[in-house]
């Protein structure tokens, strides 16, 4: 399966895996994203299960430790002090607040079972905002991992994972978003997020084309 641009006049980049340069990176892999009875499954959970969001982010961490290449996990927390004290809020963050998401020390903050973290798997710290670029370690622990190419994934499209696309491209990486390993809100987020990343991104593509692209990688 492979991805088919929307808006056929933006030029299309196939970008070259190099892997000793190249990590899986993964938004919010997080029981209140991906798990049914999670803060925010009624919001997301029927567009994360139509794309099978779950297996292809397993896939992708598979594939990650197969050929060699890190994984990091980009995780979304709010503490009892930011639940209590925090009064300047977006809308999503009124909607992330009002139905107790991402609160540190409970199920719906920790990361999906399918998508514990192991030995092969950095974790960031936790971003407050929407990109770990501007509020956590992104970075640095790229920068320090010679990191330079960044295969995109997670929660939510428009959101979360759009923002750390935006703000990896404006510090210099190049960025894979895989489409079918996210998802969003509602009927609208996800068709919004791709306009978006066809514009952005160094190429848009399918976790079954990278893992078939990062196999042959590994081979040559």
């Amino acid at each position: 399966m492979t991805y088919t641009y929307k808006q056929d006049f933006i030029p299309q980049n196939k970008v070259e895996i190099n892997l000793p340069t190249t990590a899986v990176f993964i938004t919010d892999p997080q029981n209140d994203f991906l798990s049914e009875g999670g803060a925010a499954w009624a919001l997301v959970g029927e567009n994360v299960e139509k794309d099978k969001v779950v297996d292809h982010q397993v896939a992708l961490k598979e594939i990650a430790k197969k050929v060699g290449i890190p994984v990091f996990y980009s995780p979304h927390t709010y503490t009892d002090k930011e639940y209590a004290n925090w009064k300047v809020l977006s809308p999503i963050d009124k909607i992330m607040f009002s139905i107790d998401m991402f609160h540190e020390g409970k199920w719906g903050h920790e990361f999906h079972p399918k998508m514990t973290p192991d030995e092969n798997t950095h974790v960031l710290n936790p971003h407050k905002g929407l990109s770990n670029f501007q509020s956590g370690d992104a970075v640095l622990q790229l920068r320090q991992h010679n990191i330079k190419t960044i295969i995109l994934a997670g929660m939510s499209a428009n959101l979360c994972l759009e923002a750390h696309l935006r703000d990896a491209v404006e510090n210099g990486f190049e960025v894979v978003v895989v489409s079918d390993a996210t998802a969003g809100g509602g009927p609208f987020s996800k068709d919004a997020a791709l306009t978006n990343f066809e514009f952005i991104a160094s190429e848009v593509t399918t976790t079954d084309d990278i893992v078939n692209r990062l196999k042959q990688a590994a081979r040559n």
